[in-house]
């Protein structure tokens, strides 16, 4: 009888736990939504339906195949933090095009740039604004603006085209009040900056940051920190044209003061005004050309006279007299004819305007 019992037990045991183990696991595994880019159907009504993220959107935790990244330096967007995703559809990738252009990405292609800020008051949380995305068809790069509704669960597509204000007020990382009134920008707005005309040719909308010249840094990934292009490669988001890093000319961190101020100066100014002023940019009419390659300090700004003479800037670039040169007056106006970049920001960007004046006030003073 003893031996039927405990027969009788390990038989029942063995059955609870084979179906406890079944439905653990069933409960276990669930099919996660994949990625959506429907050419035929983009932009959708709300950011959520993309499936770029799992869990609450807010998080911004990436979904399987969508990867963050970080250029060296970035724009300034009067103080918004950022958070940048790229994802490519399966079995393509991009190809290299040159350390100071973008990287030529295959149709279906999205780009994913949240704008958010921490210490938002009166509650001390984060607040996400504003998502833009840049997705790649057949005919081009297409824009869209999501703007995040007060419950922050998700972001909606912006369709009057004329942009929206957000008012903010936050602690910065000084522990400083302030306060913007937020500008999402309109289409349009986000075409000045994203439009390139190659060779007279008619316009097209390229995306700023992944650049060569920009990735060829370390980032932070949940596995490790790992040069991005190194990471992209291993992905299979870039193929075997990428030159080794070492030929690369990159820009630098502007914030990092191990690099010399010039790099600095000279990362930071590309970032935040050469996709306007270079060959094809908005600004391609104006004889200063910013972006990182450029050698020629006269071009760059340095003495050169600018064609639309405002008081006391005689010269985009006064060297050794910054406070007498137009690329400082404008970068700290905030009046609409005068600040530049005029598009972005209704801030002054105290640390960015810094720097720059230290570089200029480095260069000899023979300005005449």
């Amino acid at each position: 009888m003893k031996k039927k019992y405990t027969f009788s037990v390990i038989v029942l045991l063995f059955v609870i736990v084979i179906f406890s183990c079944s439905k653990s696991n069933e409960e276990e595994y669930v099919a996660l939504p994949k990625v959506s880019v429907n050419l035929a159907t983009v932009p959708y009504a709300k950011l959520s339906e993309y499936h770029f993220f799992d869990g609450a959107l807010k998080e911004q935790n990436p979904t399987a195949n969508v990867v963050p990244y970080e250029p060296a330096s970035a724009l300034f967007s009067d103080y918004a933090h950022k958070k940048r995703f790229i994802w490519l559809p399966n079995n393509t990738h991009a190809t290299y095009n040159g350390d100071e252009n973008v990287f030529e990405f295959p149709v279906g292609a999205a780009m994913i740039k949240t704008f958010y800020y921490d210490h938002v008051q009166p509650s001390n949380t984060t607040k996400m604004v504003e998502t833009r995305l840049l997705i790649r068809k057949s005919t081009g790069w297409q824009a869209y603006t999501y703007v995040w509704n007060d419950e922050q669960t998700d972001a909606l597509l912006e369709t009057t085209g004329n942009g929206v204000h957000k008012p903010v007020n936050w602690i910065d990382d000084n522990g400083e009040n302030k306060t913007v009134n937020y500008w999402v920008p309109s289409q349009t707005e986000c075409i000045t900056c994203h439009k390139i005309n190659p060779n007279q040719t008619g316009e097209i909308t390229i995306p700023i940051g992944p650049k060569p010249q920009n990735l060829n840094t370390i980032f932070n990934y949940s596995t490790g920190a790992e040069n991005q292009i190194t990471k992209w490669k291993s992905l299979g988001i870039l193929g075997t044209d990428v030159p080794a890093l070492s030929a690369i000319h990159s820009t630098v961190d502007w914030r990092d003061i191990s690099k010399s101020l010039e790099s600095r100066a000279r990362s930071y100014i590309d970032i935040n005004c050469a996709h306007c002023h270079r060959e094809g940019g908005h600004c391609a009419y104006v004889s200063q050309r910013f972006n990182f390659s450029n050698n020629d300090l006269h071009t760059f700004g340095v003495c050169l006279v600018p064609l639309f003479n405002i008081p006391n800037g005689p010269f985009v670039i006064n060297g050794g007299n910054a406070d007498y040169s137009e690329m400082i007056i404008r970068m700290s106006s905030t009046q609409g004819d005068i600040m530049m970049p005029y598009i972005g920001r209704s801030l002054v960007h105290q640390e960015g305007v810094q720097l720059m004046k230290d570089w200029i006030n480095t260069l000899p003073a023979n300005c005449h």
